[in-house]
């Protein structure tokens, strides 16, 4: 069973679910992706202390019930260069609720379809970095997303295939953390392995404290925070932060463990939390909001989501923390939210061409990327644009 997508800790197949990707977070229910963020922006991370969560906006949704994931192997051609954003969850600080967006289909496609990858942003373009193909099997495929050129291209391989990982920049460097080297079906692929890709090529780099995938990433305040995710057989709490993509300490814990998250950077300057929205606990999909202050190590659930929402995409556009895509009540869903971090609230921010669940997603200039996922149950290979209205 895909653990992304399901209810259970296990699903008959696995498809796009995760974000609780990235991405990954604000434009709730829509898509599906570890997370992105712009070359100017910075990704979020959570915290868990329970507390009452504020209301939303009512938003009908059917209740979950099943998991998703991604990957499959491919090679590729040459790299682009060193990037300059994270993705898979992310986007800079975002101070209020802001405009809503504009959702289409690009007039491009990737070069195969791809679920659970990882992106982030690369000097105004995108990188999809491994996921799971329409086979069930883990890929090394990277893929470079021009959107002035409007074209999606081979740029070369990871050096370990994986599915359902996390990725951020450090340093300049496209960081890719864990994963599923075998793909979401088969527990024993979970790994521990850190990777990094530049310019075409890719290496081992080291170890996370524990096997992890689905999982997902953020940057606040110049660290890289890792949340959530599961080792093949539960969800995990952890939030492991590393400034060096090489070590990693324990800066907190969830107060409720989930895999498949959204996960972005939210607030501004020193006030800036890792908000975590969703994902699948022990008992199923959840809606809570949760945060993480890295300031004092602490998490508290700071609010709801509209319905229980899993393998979500969250990333910032022009400091808003967008939502889009994700699994709920077992279906992919199309709805963009976009996250008041005032209110801790969400709010409808506009549609998705289709309902897609487990989508990679990065934000580069003023626009967002939906990349691949799944779409009808089925591996996609399409692109989604998004734009502030």
């Amino acid at each position: 069973m895909n653990r992304r997508n399901g209810s259970s800790s296990r699903r008959p197949r696995r498809g796009p679910a995760a974000l609780a990707t990235s991405a990954a977070a604000s434009c709730l229910l829509t898509a599906a992706l570890v997370t992105g963020c712009s070359s100017d922006q910075s990704p979020a991370s959570a915290q868990t202390v329970l507390t009452t969560g504020p209301t939303v906006p009512t938003t009908t949704l059917a209740t979950e019930s099943g998991t998703a994931s991604p990957g499959s192997t491919a090679t590729g051609t040459e790299g682009s260069g060193s990037p300059s954003a994270t993705g898979s969850a992310s986007g800079s600080a975002s101070p209020g609720a802001g405009k809503n967006l504009t959702a289409v289909a690009a007039p491009y496609k990737l070069p195969s379809g791809v679920t659970g990858a990882t992106a982030v942003a690369d000097n105004g373009k995108v990188l999809a970095l491994g996921g799971q193909d329409s086979g069930g099997k883990a890929t090394n495929q990277v893929t470079s997303i021009d959107p002035i050129a409007k074209t999606a291209t081979s740029a070369g391989t990871l050096h370990t295939p994986v599915a359902n990982a996390a990725s951020s920049v450090v340093n300049g460097t496209a960081t890719v953390y864990g994963g599923n080297t075998k793909g979401s079906d088969d527990t024993s692929g979970v790994t521990d392995t850190v990777q990094t890709y530049s310019g075409g090529t890719s290496q081992d780099v080291g170890k996370l404290p524990a096997p992890r995938e689905n999982l997902n990433a953020t940057t606040a305040n110049g660290k890289t925070y890792l949340v959530g995710g599961d080792d093949g057989k539960s969800a995990q709490g952890d939030i492991w932060s590393t400034d060096d993509g090489k070590t990693f300490q324990t800066a907190g814990k969830l107060d409720k463990p989930v895999r498949n998250p959204a996960v972005a950077t939210t607030g501004t300057g020193s006030d800036q939390k890792v908000t975590i929205f969703g994902g699948e606990a022990s008992d199923g999909p959840t809606d809570a909001i949760q945060q993480f202050d890295p300031a004092t190590g602490k998490t508290q659930t700071v609010g709801k989501l509209p319905a229980a929402l899993k393998d979500a995409s969250a990333f910032t556009i022009g400091g808003t923390t967008y939502l889009a895509g994700g699994q709920s009540g077992g279906q992919a869903q199309p709805k963009i939210y976009k996250f008041d971090p005032a209110t801790n609230t969400v709010s409808d921010a506009g549609d998705l061409p289709e309902g897609v669940e487990n989508a990679a997603s990065a934000a580069t200039g003023n626009n967002a990327y939906l990349l691949g996922g799944e779409v009808s149950k089925k591996v996609s290979d399409g692109v989604t644009e998004l734009t502030p209205q």
